[in-house]
Formats: C-alpha cells, sequence, structure tokens
C-alpha cells in the first residue's frame, strides 16, 4: 500500500518532477538493484540542490507542464515515488537540526516584528531567516544560489534546543493546510498564512524538505488549465497558496526562543 507522503508527492507539480527526473537519472545506473537503493544512495545536500531547482523551474518554468500527464498508477512511478518518501522521512534527512545558518549582519538580539507582506504571499515579513546547514559546513542558500554571499558576507550560526523550541513543522500538504486554517488570511478566495497570527503562538515555522515538495496546491484539487506558462499562478491558486517560495530548508522565526544563542560561522578549513 503506497504511503500518504508517496501519493502527496504525486499530487503536486514540484513532487512530480522530482520523481520523472530521478526516474529517468536512475535508469541511466543500472548498479542500483532498486529505486530505494538509489533514493537512499542521494544525501541530503543533494536532495536541497535538486529540490530547489525543481521549485524554480515549477515557479518561473514551463517544465511543470511535462508531468501534468503523468501515469501515477504505473509501477515504477510509484516505486520511485515510495522510495524517496522513505527517503524523505530517514532521520539522517532531517532538516530542523541546531544550528542553522543565518546570513547578514546580526549585531543585537531583540524582538521580531513580524508583518503580512503587501502582495499577499506564503512568506512573513519581519522574520528571522536561518537555512540548514550541511555537514560540509556551508548551508542550502549557498549551495543552491538563494543569497549572494558577495551582497552580504556575514553569516552566524543560530543555536537552538529543536525539542523546545514552539516550531511548527510543515511536511507535508496536510500540515501547512491546518496551520492556515488555525492562522488564515483570504485573498481572492485563497488561504495565505496570516503571520501576526502565527507570531502569537508559534516561535518558527520550519519547512522541511518533504515541505517544499508536498504542500503545494493539489493537482487533484487545482489541475492545470493552460493559459498560463509558468506555475506560479497555479501555485497561487486553490484553496491555499503553496511554500515554493521558501525555496529550501529553512526557518523563519517569529520569536526568539528560549536559550537561542548566537555565534559568529567559524572560517572554513584553509581560509
Amino acid at each position: 500500500m503506497t504511503s500518504d507522503l508517496a501519493v502527496n508527492l504525486l499530487d503536486t507539480f514540484p513532487g512530480r518532477m522530482l520523481i520523472d527526473w530521478w526516474g529517468e537519472w536512475r535508469a541511466l545506473h543500472p548498479e542500483f538493484s532498486s529505486a530505494q537503493q538509489y533514493a537512499d544512495s542521494i544525501d541530503t545536500e543533494d536532495y536541497s540542490g535538486r529540490v530547489a531547482m525543481v521549485l524554480h523551474m515549477y515557479l518561473y518554468g514551463g517544465d511543470f507542464q511535462d508531468v501534468i500527464g503523468l501515469d501515477t498508477s504505473d509501477p515504477e512511478v510509484v516505486e520511485m515515488s515510495e522510495a524517496v518518501a522513505t527517503a524523505l522521512s530517514s532521520p539522517s534527512r532531517e532538516t530542523l537540526l541546531s544550528p542553522q545558518s543565518h546570513h547578514g549582519n546580526l549585531t543585537e538580539w531583540r524582538a521580531f516584528s513580524v508583518a503580512n507582506r503587501n502582495q499577499p504571499s506564503a512568506l512573513p515579513d519581519g522574520a528571522l531567516w536561518t537555512a540548514t546547514k550541511f555537514d560540509c559546513g556551508s548551508d542550502a542558500w549557498l549551495l543552491h544560489g538563494e543569497h549572494d554571499a558577495e551582497r552580504s558576507p556575514l553569516r552566524y550560526d543560530i543555536h537552538f534546543d529543536p525539542a523546545n523550541a514552539r516550531i511548527a513543522r510543515v511536511d507535508s500538504a496536510l500540515a501547512w493546510e491546518a496551520l492556515l486554517k488555525a492562522h488564515p488570511r483570504e485573498h481572492a478566495g485563497t488561504l495565505f498564512p496570516d503571520w501576526p497570527s502565527i507570531a502569537q503562538h508559534w516561535d518558527a515555522v520550519h519547512v522541511s524538505l518533504s515541505g517544499l515538495l508536498c504542500a503545494e496546491p493539489l493537482i487533484s484539487q487545482v489541475p492545470y488549465t493552460g493559459g498560463d506558462t509558468t506555475g506560479y499562478t497555479h501555485c497561487h491558486s486553490g484553496p491555499y497558496i503553496g511554500v515554493a517560495e521558501w525555496a529550501v530548508p529553512s526557518t523563519a522565526w517569529l520569536r526568539p526562543s528560549t536559550h537561542m544563542r548566537v555565534e559568529p560561522t567559524p572560517p572554513a578549513a584553509g581560509t
């Protein structure tokens, strides 16, 4: 029986794009005896990079249209979706780890002024942003071009306790939809997050790798009707907005968490 996460992956355009893409790559690597072996061989950094790429292609390119007709009942497609779902659920793919990386100047610790953006968005204004760090010492923004390191060379490690901080995790469409229903801001019939309301109940919101792929408008609810060469309109349509604009596994801090600690990021080895 196919897992809920695997079904969710096949019901969003970014999820389908990744599954289809890696199905093609696996065919080029016969040394892997199964889809699961292939999915398990990919490290978290590579997952993050590929997810960032398919999200960019979904929002700003037309490549997502190539998977509109993907046969989601095809045994090989189902096998790959289940393999990716299992890999993303592994503790080794955890992205809510301490410390996380913050880019830009951080000279003092003060309360944040969180607000909704004037243009309805899945992103808050006034939050402190951190990105998942990887074993190599880099982070999701640096590795995947979501941050201009030359413009903001300062980096800080934000230490926190994931078990005790009040962090809303977005790992699936259901988790994102539940957060929006609890803190709704409606625009043109679509739910957007009401960030000041969320900030009254949570220290932060974290979107994981599976969340980036799954917390998008479901194709079964919001089919593509044509007329738009990118997926941006699709992402902002239907019952709720998707999280594609988050781009990489990252955390929006809405208030300082207890025992939060900030340290300058140590220089990379050899520098």
